[in-house]
């Protein structure tokens, strides 16, 4: 009885628990990639608008935590007189980044692919970021960097903290609710108060266990195997939108950066021209390399993707 009750508590809540964590890529230069395990898994809570959200909030943090500690990272540099304008140019297209990221739309029908595409790219710029670092620094300087950073807090970060934490328990109460319609028993007030954070998950648990120990086993059995095939139905379409997200990949990876570089010549920001430059440099090296892999043409016309192309006229106002 004890093994069933977890096993229903682990196939509705544990899926929105899961940590956000740029993965790595392959090194893949045609249309298509292959999506590593835990990006698909991540994916898996998306069928939802609560759960794109939260992908999306996770991913706003992790790249909003990189560029507080690159910026952190740059001016202890620049007062050892290092010049640190690569570095600033990256953070500068990271900036460019967290804006698309920010204004993706979580009720999209191609969330997860942009899901998947920002992450990719925000993958990409913090190893950039990381690898340049080294490149600079000898090893005691550069741990010595790492342990000041390491220290660091941020109201922003902890805002977004405590904003994913309250979609979570959206997500998990929405998702109580379902569970609480395939036993029979529902029961809104208690949903609200887990939502608002006066019932705990163990109280929860206690409360279901109590309602599945009153009935039979046939009872049991059936919600196990309805629940076993709502799971499946859900791995099933969360799959159908991984796969359609690894075709022309690299395609719409141009696009974004294609953007990006139009955004930052456009746009009126106060960094100075040397960072400016680098950054824009760096982007359109980038596209002539994907161009000469022979990956295909921004233009094409299945590149369309919400990737970062909302409200595009008003792009360069984050920088």
């Amino acid at each position: 009885m004890k093994k069933m009750l977890n096993i229903l508590i682990v196939l509705i809540l544990s899926s929105s628990m899961l940590p956000l964590a740029f993965a790595d890529e392959s090194g893949n230069t045609s249309n298509d990639i292959e999506i590593d395990a835990e990006t698909q898994q991540q994916t898996e809570i998306m069928n939802c608008s609560v759960g794109a959200e939260i992908r999306l909030l996770q991913l706003e943090k992790a790249i909003t935590k990189n560029i507080i500690k690159g910026n952190e990272t740059v001016s202890v540099l620049k007062d050892l007189d290092y010049n640190a304008t690569e570095l600033e140019a990256i953070l500068a297209e990271l900036e460019f980044l967290l804006w698309n990221v920010q204004e993706a739309d979580p009720n999209a029908t191609d969330a997860v692919q942009v899901f998947v595409d920002l992450k990719s790219d925000a993958k990409e710029l913090t190893e950039e970021f990381k690898d340049t670092l080294k490149a600079m620094l000898d090893d005691k300087t550069l741990e010595g960097l790492r342990e000041r950073i390491r220290l660091m807090t941020c109201e922003q970060v902890q805002n977004l903290t405590k904003k994913i934490e309250n979609r979570i328990r959206t997500y998990n109460r929405n998702q109580l609710h379902r569970l609480y319609g395939f036993l029979g028993d529902l029961n809104n007030s208690f949903l609200e108060g887990y939502e608002t954070g006066n019932i705990t998950k163990e109280q929860v648990k206690s409360q279901i266990g109590k309602i599945v120990n009153n009935m039979t086993k046939e009872k049991r059995n059936q919600i196990f195997s309805e629940l076993k095939m709502y799971r499946i139905r859900t791995r099933i379409k969360s799959t159908v939108c991984v796969e359609n997200a690894t075709h022309n990949f690299t395609v719409r990876k141009q696009l974004r950066i294609q953007n990006r570089l139009q955004y930052s010549k456009n746009a009126q920001s106060p960094e100075d021209s040397q960072v400016r430059s680098e950054m824009q440099h760096r982007m359109e090296n980038r596209l002539n390399d994907m161009g000469s892999s022979g990956s295909g043409s921004g233009n094409n016309g299945n590149s369309g993707s919400g990737s970062g192309n909302g409200k595009q006229n008003g792009g360069g106002g984050k920088q």
